[in-house]
């Protein structure tokens, strides 16, 4: 059932595509952002209840209704789960955004693609070289990919109805939300959540990272990997960006362009760095990504119903 849903989600999704900003990601935010007003006093404590009290707000009445559904019939809980995964998964999102931003790059329209990765983020992106636009296009799949559809769906397969398909972005929101809307001098309010989500996101990190492995450069992945994961300023982002880059061979990372100066960033992945040509790669280590992850909720179909 939980395969099928994810075939219907993924075709309603393609018949007619969600909306740049989904409602249900833009109400978790705003749950996040009630919770932080309400509780914030500034130290870890309050950050802990308001965790708590957003996890328990937005999950009990999903289990509420999950249940309602059961005790009415399976076809209301497959209906449900298709709902949530229609709203949730963002992966066709992303191998569109990816393609567009090539097809830019390849036409040699910098500016455009520049101005498409920049909508994609939904922060500036300021450059003239469409190398550093392919990096940081690569890079921007690769964390959206795990973040929108890998992640949950990891979840998904693990905990009961939708419930995993909300506790993972549900978590994500609350640990990037509270770590840049509030006040410096109240960061500690978002140490719970930030440990939190590290926390949720532990197996589901390695699982991608081991999933582009299978997939792409075994070898290569791997080292990358165990290698240059922790040289990244998130570790955790650095093992999934590592593991690509290495999958397919390219090289990500490198200092970039910010204002007058250059930020700088360590290598990630072996070979030359990405250019246009390692986007169309990326695309096609996206989708045998998936197709693995189809193949799990196939044989985890087959366990349950032997």
């Amino acid at each position: 059932m939980d395969l099928l849903a994810i075939l219907a989600c993924l075709l309603a999704q393609h018949t007619y595509p969600p909306r740049p900003r989904q409602p249900l990601m833009a109400f978790y935010g705003r749950m996040g952002l009630s919770a932080a007003k309400r509780l914030n006093a500034g130290d870890r404590n309050s950050g802990i209840v308001a965790w708590m009290v957003l996890m328990a707000a937005v999950l009990v009445p999903v289990a509420l209704v999950w249940a309602l559904a059961a005790a009415i019939h399976p076809a209301v809980v497959w209906l449900l789960d298709v709902a949530v995964l229609y709203a949730t998964l963002r992966f066709l999102a992303t191998v569109a955004n990816l393609s567009s931003i090539e097809k830019a790059l390849r036409a040699g329209d910098v500016a455009l693609a520049s101005n498409r990765l920049a909508q994609w983020k939904g922060e500036p992106v300021e450059c003239d070289d469409g190398g550093i636009v392919a990096r940081l296009a690569a890079e921007h799949a690769l964390r959206e990919a795990h973040h929108g559809a890998f992640g949950p769906l990891f979840w998904f397969l693990v905990l009961p109805g939708p419930l995993g398909l909300v506790l993972h972005p549900l978590a994500l929101r609350a640990a990037q939300g509270w770590e840049h809307l509030v006040e410096p001098a109240e960061r500690d309010f978002g140490w719970f959540a930030g440990r939190a989500f590290h926390v949720i996101d532990w197996i589901p990190q390695r699982v991608t990272a081991f999933a582009f492995a299978v997939v792409g450069d075994f070898e290569d992945a791997l080292y990358c990997w165990r290698s240059q994961s922790a040289h990244w300023a998130r570790p955790e982002e650095g093992i999934v960006l590592a593991s690509g880059a290495g999958a397919l061979g390219v090289r990500l990372g490198e200092p970039i362009p910010a204002g007058e100066a250059f930020a700088v960033r360590p290598g990630l992945g072996v070979g030359e760095p990405a250019r246009e040509d390692a986007l169309a790669s990326l695309e096609g280590l996206l989708w045998r990504s998936l197709v693995l992850w189809l193949i799990v909720f196939l044989l985890a179909a087959a366990i349950q119903y032997r």
